[in-house]
């Protein structure tokens, strides 16, 4: 074996050659049930992960918490650049370190469950690899730091798969939230008269994502001018402040001081609503989006605005 494997990365788990990973895994499965004298937990889902090494140390902490309520084969590869990588595995998950990405299909499909959904959880790597998984995952979920070299090939992945961004998944109660409003009489009435859009944020592409919803959904032939300022929050959320303004309306969804809860509220006091944020966690947006099977437009429709607003 010719790479080092991730530190931390299924501390338990037995290194093994890649040739014999599903020989093992079966014993280990099969001793598993012996010393625990029940049977194993059904699997609903291959989840594949590829990212760089740190990163997948945390995306297995969260498939690891996910495990307590539904069983998924996790498969983590990190990129590198051998043909005959390590392995380590355990009874429920299989990390590979230092893959070289021409490989990466090869693996992928050797080792995923074909009776079980696939879903790829993409967490970084070489973008000419991202759309080389398209056709072997019923659903496909970005989670990368610096998204837009991933945005770009990813609208031409629409068609091929059932894609989302974790940052979409971050963003739910907020637009919940928002849309619940426009519920509203007097929203609606006014909704095309809104002339101005101001997010605080501390993540500008999840920012870029919510304006490109907006934009989408309320202009789809125009623009709605927007303005993202940084800041810092310490809420679960990506958010921190949204504006909508113009028309004689004034709409405001804004986290409150404690952090837990999200407001929203017409003209500053009418219709006040709030709702909690909910914990925000990587496993709980992740346990979240694998219970989605299908093509989400809406999603779709935004990313292809967001792309149009400067990072």
């Amino acid at each position: 074996m010719n790479a080092k494997m991730i530190d931390g990365l299924l501390p338990a788990g037995r290194d093994v050659m890649f040739a014999d990973i599903e020989v093992t895994l079966a014993r280990l499965v099969r001793d598993g049930r012996r010393r625990k004298r029940s049977h194993a937990r059904a699997l609903t889902a291959t989840v594949i992960v590829v990212g760089t090494q740190q990163r997948l140390v945390a995306a297995a902490d969260a498939l690891e918490q996910l495990g307590e309520t539904g069983g998924v084969r996790a498969i983590l590869i990190s990129e590198g650049t051998h043909t005959e990588p390590v392995a380590r595995i355990t009874e429920t998950a299989i990390a590979i370190s230092g893959l070289a990405p021409k490989y990466l299909n090869n693996a992928v499909a050797a080792l995923r469950l074909s009776s079980l959904p696939a879903v790829v959880w993409w967490r970084g790597g070489s973008v000419e690899a991202f759309g080389d998984l398209a056709d072997l995952a019923d659903r496909f979920i970005v989670d990368t730091e610096q998204p837009d070299p991933v945005w770009t090939q990813a609208v031409e992945l629409f068609e091929r798969t059932a894609l989302t961004d974790l940052r979409w998944t971050a963003l739910t109660r907020w637009r919940a939230a928002l849309a619940h409003l426009f519920d509203l009489p007097q929203v609606r009435r006014g909704a095309s008269g809104l002339q101005r859009l101001t997010i605080d944020t501390v993540d500008r592409p999840s920012a870029r994502l919510f304006a490109g919803w907006l934009r989408a959904a309320l202009r789809p032939k125009g623009t709605l001018p927007c303005e993202i300022r940084d800041v810092k929050s310490e809420a679960p959320t990506p958010l921190a402040c949204v504006r909508l303004e113009g028309g004689g309306l004034s709409i405001a969804l804004q986290v409150r001081e404690s952090n837990a809860c999200l407001e929203a509220a017409v003209n500053a006091v009418e219709d006040a609503r709030i709702v909690p944020l909910g914990e925000g966690t990587l496993a709980s947006l992740v346990g979240e989006e694998l219970g989605v099977r299908t093509r989400d437009t809406a999603f779709e429709e935004a990313l292809v605005a967001a792309r149009e607003i400067p990072a």
